[in-house]
């Protein structure tokens, strides 16, 4: 059985990470019998973070890493799409994964009203004595990550702005679908929806999470993915 090396869930999430989540969907679309293991420190993990999947005593880190593991087993993810289907599926997870994630993580780690649920949550296993001190640490490598990527160094008018396009791309490809390619969830409902879900599940209202909340259709869209392809743990 396949064992997937993954962050444990928070704020209704099986995972509190999008890309473990998103690595949890590709193995429900795969038909795979596979397993979680939940770790809080992903140090000792090739790359050091999760997601890692472990096949027999093979380790395999990150999430695309995962998809192509499994594509490579016989899996095909985009069954019945074009190549220019194919293209814009590619493109829709690098613009998700680029831009809506970082905004995921601003929010989350930035905004100090959702900071402490997200190290009450994400760090409770920590001993309380040292728990201060690293988690301000690791807060101030955030931030130094989030203003050197330039997420951090904008207005939250100018955070939405961009966001506002992301949103409406997705918007255009869903159309009245029920899944970005059609009927059936693919890889990039995998990959894109994990992040619209955390957005909207901040612990606190922050712009981007108003934003999506409420742009129609977009929140029923992750619901969808939810029941689909989402793990029953």
């Amino acid at each position: 059985m396949l064992t997937l090396l993954t962050f444990p869930g928070s704020f209704g999430a099986p995972s509190h990470s999008p890309y473990c989540v998103k690595a949890m969907c590709l193995l429900q679309m795969s038909g795979q019998e596979w397993q979680p293991e939940y770790l809080h420190d992903p140090r000792k993990m090739p790359l050091s973070r999760l997601p890692v999947l472990r096949a027999g005593t093979e380790l395999i880190p990150d999430s695309a890493s995962i998809q192509m593991y499994l594509e490579n087993k016989g899996v095909d993810f985009n069954k019945g799409l074009s190549a220019d289907q194919k293209a814009q599926s590619h493109a829709l997870i690098q613009m998700c994964e680029a831009g809506l994630y970082n905004i995921l993580v601003h929010d989350r780690w930035l905004v100090d009203e959702s900071w402490e649920h997200t190290r009450a949550e994400f760090f409770k296993t920590i001993p309380w004595l040292i728990r201060g001190s690293l988690t301000r640490q690791l807060r101030k490598g955030v931030r130094a990550k989030m203003i050197a990527q330039g997420t951090a160094q904008f207005s939250e008018d100018e955070r939405a702005a961009r966001m506002m396009l992301d949103l409406n791309a997705l918007s255009t490809q869903l159309g009245d679908q029920a899944f970005l390619f059609g009927a059936k969830p693919t890889a990039a409902d995998a990959a894109i929806a994990p992040v619209l879900d955390m957005i909207i599940n901040l612990p606190v209202k922050t712009g981007a999470r108003e934003l999506l909340k409420g742009w129609d259709g977009l929140p029923a869209y992750v619901a969808r993915v939810r029941d689909a392809a989402y793990p029953k743990l």
